[in-house]
């Protein structure tokens, strides 16, 4: 006999006690509309204030509407002195440094990303000028201090940092080493961080503020609980509580934390807004990396004025949204759908790898590729952390390499992307369309600070370096003069943590024999994939072991070769091998990844 429960009335157990004994249980029964939903611009000037530490965390879909609106306001001259923190910051850097009105910027990496990682002049001109303080961190140490200003802790362990020059905070002695009560070893420890507002964009949220954000995490949501004055929250489309109840197990943002909600279409933008569930009037949509070429462009502060004339002093959304188009748009929208590469497909000219002119980016990525194969074989590997830029695409061309083996490994991207499969036509690492070819979604947290101490037998990265020295020490933090470069990311978290192939091209501007600064210590640098050949460690000094064919008439040539770019008295390995000049198949499948030849020139 079936049973359907609308409602249910609980009988009063012994004698009736007011309106408890007819409390009824009504599901759709909701709260009228509040005034929390109200006009952004009217949220920020309410809970922003002069000074104030603002967190730009970095999710699948983030807050540059509010962003913007932060900064439209600086440029109305009612908000000075602002700390903007984020794990990972674009060409937005530009804006906000050139609006006059952010001091300091606390990240782990800050540099243009697309079409290609590399610093960012504005920025650089802003911290020679002494107009700009950046306190330099990796990603892991800064989602553990906002976790811990979350969870009411005064501090937390600094482990991943430990042999680096990280962090550095001017003014300041961020780290302190103690001694574990328990074990009476010692611990490196850094501060809680509690942000005074974070701003956090998501694809739907009720009118009281409960927020929905898809996977993957990447710097996750506990500054939604460490934000000391609580959360703006934007949302694509808004929906009513009783709505919301379908998607509870995605609702990442409690209505609790938050200051003000603003329905803000759109409001991700540039940014991607992955929505891979049917939810009901709201498309999610890609990146626009239109948008971040042309920010990526900019050079000068002149520059930075105008661009923040035509897209930040917009006087409405209707206005922002009517500049993008119509027909961009929808094109945004489109590149959320699954197979949405094969639009780019049917316009892409189909032409065959030539293997006579193979680019250096190319033969980095070839490289690279190889060496991390024959690193998986021989430790029998299962997980592959890819780094950005041409290490991205070794990892990649080295998953398929392994396949023909029939060994299987799974691609990991820091931001909680696992087991991803790179689609054709965008070599980007934030590429929302490889989403849906990944076995599992989770966070940076996850990734950085769980799976990679858990799994070293099982685990090897591949990644980038700005200057190589020696013992292995990669530089991606300071030029050769000091400056700020770009900064290390999760390098410093990943290398720390498991056997590492590092990418570089073998140019004296690239190897020194001490570095100056350490992003990432050399302790796990197994192998340095360049485009003469392998430099394997042995017994703590780097041999030759690979040199490719095409591009030495030998192996003391490649030597030679070797010796003149690194400065390094390197010797030959005594099995040292012959590899194959890059082939047809692998050129391919790099040009097909990466067709426009942002990565590999």
């Amino acid at each position: 006999m079936g049973i359907i429960l609308e409602s249910i009335t609980f009988p009063a157990v012994g004698r009736p006690r007011g309106a408890a004994a007819d409390f009824r249980y009504d599901a759709g029964a909701t709260a009228p509309a509040p005034a929390r939903v109200r006009p952004l611009d009217e949220i920020v000037r309410e809970v922003v204030a002069p000074g104030d530490q603002i967190h730009f965390p970095w999710l699948s879909t983030r807050a540059y509407a509010s962003l913007f609106e932060v900064l439209r306001q600086v440029r109305s001259g009612r908000l000075r002195g602002l700390t903007v923190i984020s794990a990972s910051l674009r060409a937005e850097v530009a804006l906000l440094v050139a609006s006059g009105g952010v001091d300091r910027l606390v990240t782990a990496f800050a540099a243009t990303t697309y079409p290609a990682v590399r610093p960012n002049t504005i920025l650089a001109q802003a911290i020679r000028d002494g107009a700009l303080v950046v306190e330099e961190w990796s990603i892991l140490a800064l989602i553990q201090r906002v976790l811990a200003g979350a969870l009411g802790w005064p501090f937390v362990p600094a482990t991943t940092m430990d042999g680096t020059d990280l962090p550095v905070v001017p003014g300041s002695r961020p780290v302190r080493n103690i001694v574990n009560p328990f074990d009476e070893s010692d611990c490196s420890v850094m501060p809680a961080l509690r942000p005074d507002v974070a701003l956090i964009h998501c694809p739907v949220a009720d009118w009281h503020g409960n927020g929905v954000v898809f996977p993957p995490f990447a710097e996750d949501l506990h500054t939604v609980y460490a934000a000391r004055k609580g959360v703006i929250l934007t949302a694509d489309h808004i929906v009513s509580p009783a709505d919301l109840r379908r998607w509870a197990g995605h609702v990442r943002v409690p209505a609790a934390c938050v200051r003000g909600v603003a329905h803000v279409p759109f409001g991700a933008h540039p940014s991607a807004s992955p929505v891979p569930i049917r939810v009901e009037g709201a498309a999610g949509y890609g990146e626009d990396y239109r948008f971040l070429a042309e920010l990526g462009c900019l050079r000068t502060f002149e520059e930075a004025e105008e661009f923040s004339r035509r897209w930040i002093d917009v006087p409405t959304r209707a206005h922002y949204l009517g500049e993008l188009g119509r027909e961009r748009i929808e094109h945004l929208i489109a590149m959320d759908l699954d197979e949405s590469w094969r639009i780019d497909e049917l316009d892409a000219e189909q032409t065959r790898a030539e293997t006579g002119s193979v680019t250096l980016g190319e033969r980095l990525a070839v490289s690279g590729a190889r060496a991390m194969a024959n690193l998986a074989r021989a430790s029998g590997t299962r997980t592959v952390v890819a780094g950005a830029g041409v290490s991205h695409l070794a990892a990649a061309l080295g998953r398929v390499t392994l396949l023909d083996d029939e060994h299987v490994v799974d691609l990991v991207f820091e931001s909680g992307v696992l087991g991803y499969i790179p689609r054709p036509h965008d070599a980007t690492l934030s590429n929302t369309r490889n989403l849906p070819t990944a076995r599992h979604l989770s966070s940076a947290l996850e990734v950085l600070g769980m799976l990679l101490p858990a799994t070293p037998d099982t685990t090897i990265a591949v990644l980038s370096a700005g200057v190589l020295d020696s013992d292995g020490n990669a530089n991606s933090n300071r030029t050769p003069s000091g400056q700020f470069l770009v900064g290390g990311g999760g390098s410093t978290d990943i290398a720390s943590r498991v056997p590492t192939v590092a990418v570089v091209a073998a140019d004296s501007r690239k190897f020194v024999g001490m570095a100056d600064f350490t992003s990432y210590h050399g302790a796990n640098v197994a192998v340095i994939a360049t485009d003469v050949g392998h430099l394997s460690k042995c017994d703590g000094e780097y041999v030759l072991s690979a040199w490719f064919k095409d591009a030495a008439a030998g192996a003391d040539e490649a030597l030679a070769r070797v010796r003149a770019a690194t400065g390094w008295d390197v010797r030959l390995a005594p099995d040292v091998e012959q590899l194959a000049a890059p082939c047809t198949a692998e050129l391919e499948y790099l040009r097909a990844i990466d067709p426009e030849g942002n990565l590999i020139g």
